[in-house]
């Protein structure tokens, strides 16, 4: 049955993305986050799906698009450049070919970088892409919030799709997604529609809560006073968090308290922190010796790097720690920092740090021109997107999620933004606000 409704949506889904090229890069966008083809076990497993809607998308830009525009700013620049650094230290790699196979895997994930730039281009646009990444994301998140409920705190709540498999990983795209459900609040006019996206925002948080994440439990509090000094009503959400948050800590499952104490002394006992100061001190030790490319793709994982520099880890860094054993397994970088740092070298670490910063400034312009040309759903959604970024950098710090489809389809959004709001100026009627197809 699910092949069945799996192969449906594909038949669907080529017809509307030929017709309309914004609604194949939505559907490319949902694919990629949910992964709908490992909800099934049958013959739709040897589709191509996401292959299938990228070509479709692309051909209907091609010939079905009017005023194409290959538009590009700053943000694109650096992206291109990351993309071409990336590829240099793939050549330059440990071990090229393994490293060459993620590059193709990582240039998809840009692709959609550039079809956000190039076909999404109007407000509904827009709107369309946030509500798929929500849908893709949040609703799923919310439906193991409800399972967590149902339980009695016992669920472990997981992601289902490929690069989303791991609890801390899904930790840090609900986190992403909260600020996008609050700008769905705002531009929605439906009170029913409204009332469900605060449901599925409470679910989101609980869904946190369910991953038993640590880093994700911190981005969330951050993201909690982010939000708190961004509101006008700082006084009042105040007090209702001094008398909801002692006792709903008090019905959270133990072993998630328990979990949660264990950050004061994760240094010194937790094995799992421990394991990840290994990987991070073997990722900086790559970039030293390696400073312009690192060791390409996935490089702290390769065991020959790994047991190499394992003898020089314990007294390495301002931290110390435990020898490595000589027949443990090797470890993820657990850290969009360090996993750019030792795959990439200091180069394509940088340039990395550059465009998270110049995404994050200019969503600052972005809503700075919106207020000066009473464009409200740009300031609110400029808010949210800053929102997600600082969600991904903070969380990002516990996962190895530099190359996360979700992140680049951000990027992409606040180019969009960027590039045509200078064409249209954001008049109601044309350009980016226009709500015409």
């Amino acid at each position: 049955m699910r092949d069945l409704l799996l192969v449906g949506f594909l038949f669907i889904t080529i017809y509307f993305c030929f017709k309309k090229p914004f609604l194949g890069v939505a559907a490319w966008t949902f694919i990629a986050l949910l992964a709908p083809a490992n909800w099934a076990f049958g013959f739709s497993n040897s589709f191509r799906l996401n292959l299938t809607v990228v070509i479709i998308t692309l051909l209907s830009y091609l010939f079905v698009q009017k005023n194409k525009k290959l538009a590009f700013n700053g943000l694109s620049f650096w992206v291109l450049a990351f993309a071409i650094w990336t590829l240099i230290s793939s050549f330059n790699a440990f071990n090229s070919d393994i490293a060459l196979e993620y590059w193709n895997q990582f240039i998809r994930v840009l692709l959609l970088y550039f079809a956000i730039t190039f076909i999404v281009t109007k407000k509904l646009h827009i709107d369309t892409l946030i509500w798929v990444i929500v849908l893709a994301i949040s609703s799923y998140a919310a439906m193991e919030a409800l399972k967590f409920i149902l339980s009695g705190g016992s669920h472990q709540i997981g992601g289902r799709s490929g690069m989303l498999r791991n609890r801390n990983d899904f930790a840090v795209a609900i986190n992403m997604c909260l600020p996008l459900i609050l700008y769905l609040v705002f531009v929605t006019k439906d009170f029913h529609l409204k009332l469900g996206l605060w449901g599925l925002f409470l679910g989101n948080i609980l869904a946190i809560i369910g991953t038993g994440s640590r880093g994700g439990f911190i981005g969330l509090a951050i993201l909690a006073l982010a939000f708190w000094l961004k509101s006008n009503r700082k006084m009042l959400w105040l007090l209702l968090a001094i008398i909801i948050l002692p006792t709903a800590y008090q019905f959270t499952p133990e072993h998630w308290r328990e979990r949660q104490d264990t950050i004061q002394t994760a240094a010194t006992e937790d094995g799992s922190f421990i394991g990840r100061l290994w990987a991070w001190k073997i990722s900086v030790m790559i970039a030293n010796d390696n400073p312009a490319t690192g060791g390409g793709f996935r490089a702290v994982l390769n065991p020959i790097i790994w047991h190499s520099y394992a003898p020089f880890t314990p007294g390495f860094g301002p931290i110390s720690t435990p020898e490595i054993p000589e027949n443990s397994g090797t470890l993820a970088a657990h850290s969009i920092y360090f996993q750019v740092l030792g795959d990439h070298g200091y180069i394509g670490f940088i340039i990395f740090l550059f465009i998270l910063l110049l995404a994050y400034l200019t969503n600052i312009k972005n809503k700075k021109y919106a207020l000066a040309n009473n464009q409200l759903w740009v300031v609110e959604l400029s808010k949210a997107l800053n929102l997600a970024i600082i969600g991904f950098a903070i969380t990002g710090a516990n996962v190895s999620l530099a190359y996360f489809d979700l992140l680049y389809a951000i990027f992409g959004i606040i180019a969009v933004i960027k590039i045509y709001k200078l064409h249209a100026n954001l008049h109601p009627n044309s350009g980016i606000d226009n709500n015409k197809t």
